[in-house]
């Protein structure tokens, strides 16, 4: 592995510039292409929140998984080259690295820009585009979402997943659950602010209206919080996912391969069904948490711009 060092440079200083985000980095990193006449010996696994914090292990991965780890980006707000997101290509990387187990998933974010920057030559630029999709308002009976009081000893950093007798245990902290079984979708958030809801929505629209949760070239549903709730919440939704078909509804939650242009409207919404005698997404999100969303034609979003990064990276 190679070792790479944080440092701060006088020029950074003198400057004033971003210096790579603050120089943070990980503490050993190995980067390659993936070999692919070798299947991988198991999925892209570790960082922050995972069940080994400490570590990445990536046998197999492109550049566009990458990218959208690295700036928190969903697939189509990154804009670069076609073989970024060619999943039918050679262009797959294999990644290892270490980082302190209390990392951040910010800090995460950052160390892996600066990899990809110092391995690839990654440049980049950000701009605002706009997007179709949903407005997210609060129904007319007012939202039905539990607020948490700020509690000053409660853990800021994600609750962990650990093993004990057989059970998954969570540590006290923020969370997420999303649990997707044939023809439906339950989410269970603790302690959570209406952008993680959002984020759900992202996927969770268009496998509930009959996108298959395997079908990985399906945009994501684009959804502008216009709530106006600033605090952290407790909830629960259920709904039928007309496109989730038991395990196959987990690649819901995992990052596209490729990409397909954004269609020029949202979708409409669907009808449950009939076997789940759950509600659609719209409904479940009225009816639960007293939310509602509306088409609109402008959800403006940040979107990261490649302008340069290689397909090889720099030797270990």
């Amino acid at each position: 592995m190679k070792r790479i060092r944080a440092t701060l440079t006088v020029i950074c200083a003198l400057i004033g510039g971003p210096c790579r985000a603050q120089q943070l980095a990980f503490e050993a990193a190995s980067v390659k292409l993936a070999d692919l006449t070798v299947r991988p010996g198991s999925q892209n696994t570790g960082g922050p929140g995972s069940t080994d914090p400490g570590r990445i292990h990536y046998p197999r991965i492109l550049m566009l998984q990458l990218l959208t780890q690295a700036y928190g980006a969903d697939i189509d707000q990154i804009s670069g080259p076609a073989w970024i997101s060619d999943f039918m290509g050679k262009n797959f990387y294999q990644i290892d690295a270490t980082m302190p187990g209390n990392t951040t998933k910010e800090q995460f974010q950052l160390m892996l820009q600066n990899l990809l920057a110092e391995r690839f030559h990654l440049q980049v630029h950000r701009e605002t585009r706009n997007f179709p999709g949903y407005d997210l308002l609060v129904a007319k009976d007012g939202p039905k979402l539990k607020e948490v009081p700020h509690d000053p000893n409660e853990p800021t950093e994600p609750a962990k997943p650990t093993l004990k007798d057989g059970k998954i245990v969570w540590s006290p902290g923020p969370r997420i659950l999303n649990n997707l079984g044939p023809g439906r979708t339950r989410v269970e958030a603790h302690e959570q602010p209406i952008g993680t809801l959002i984020q759900h929505l992202w996927s969770g629209i268009p496998s509930a209206l009959g996108a298959d949760t395997m079908d990985f070239s399906v945009p994501r549903a684009r959804v502008a919080d216009k709530t106006g709730l600033t605090g952290k919440y407790d909830f629960t939704l259920e709904y039928a996912c007309l496109g989730c078909k038991g395990l196959a509804g987990m690649a819901a939650n995992l990052p596209l391969l490729t990409g397909r242009a954004q269609s020029d409207s949202a979708p409409a919404p669907a009808a449950a069904d009939p076997g789940s005698g759950l509600p659609t997404i719209f409904v479940a999100l009225e009816k639960q948490l007293g939310l509602k969303l509306e088409k609109t034609k402008d959800v403006p979003l940040d979107v990261i711009v490649v302008d340069r990064v290689d397909k090889v990276p720099t030797e270990n």
